[in-house]
């Protein structure tokens, strides 16, 4: 018989290879675009880890902040909906509301899941009009954008389920960003090649980067030879 002590839950070992992927191997780049290759349930671990980036704010020796945010992207939304049918049919209101039924207008903002853990928790307040902390979107053109909203998210075990790197002592939020800035100019273009979420106070900064592939049509072209 099989000693329950080795068990652990298939959430435990996913969190673990979620925060392995994040912290130890070269962020995988992604497109933006709707995913061209079938995706099946198995496929939700790879795809999780690629939509998401973690850092770590430090004071000297000592920790004031652990983030984690997952953008969620169009291939994101389709690998959850195969993966988590039992999740945002039962109960899931905010995974479906945000990754399957795109109800309102979530598609009209940049959206991501975030997951922060704070060493004074005072300081764990993002939602707060006046939080200590800064939160803007930024491409690879440099144009930025701040959060239009930051919404806190109470943790369950079907969140858990979704994002498994939560922590114990976590929080966790989603926040919106604006598609243009307000001279109307996008921040993620067909040609990005980057998205940066930086959250920032007097405490430090913590840079969560994902490295974009732009859309097919927007591949650089080779230089015309000069005419003779």
């Amino acid at each position: 018989m099989q000693d329950s002590r080795t068990v652990k839950p298939r959430s435990f070992i996913l969190a673990c290879c979620v925060l392995g992927l994040v912290a130890c191997a070269p962020p995988p780049k992604a497109s933006l675009y709707a995913p061209t290759k079938k995706i099946s349930a198995d496929d939700y671990e790879t795809i999780l880890s690629r939509w998401t980036r973690s850092d770590r704010v430090y004071q000297g020796l000592d920790s004031k902040m652990f983030v984690t945010a997952t953008f969620h992207a169009p291939e994101l939304r389709r690998a959850f909906a195969i993966a988590f049918p039992e999740i945002y049919g039962h109960g899931g209101s905010i995974t479906r509301r945000e990754l399957v039924d795109l109800t309102g207008d979530v598609e009209q903002f940049h959206n991501f899941f975030v997951s922060a853990y704070t060493a004074d928790e005072k300081w764990n307040d993002l939602a707060m009009p006046d939080s200590i902390w800064h939160m803007s979107l930024i491409g690879s053109e440099d144009v930025a954008v701040e959060a239009s909203s930051i919404e806190i998210i109470r943790i369950d075990a079907n969140l858990r389920a979704v994002y498994p790197y939560i922590g114990r002592f976590d929080r966790a939020y989603l926040v919106r960003f604006p598609l243009t800035d307000p001279m109307h100019r996008l921040v993620l273009e067909p040609k990005s090649t980057s998205a940066n979420l930086r959250i920032a106070s007097a405490l430090g900064v913590a840079s969560m980067v994902w490295e974009l592939i732009p859309s097919p049509g927007q591949q650089t072209a080779p230089a015309a030879s000069p005419s003779p």
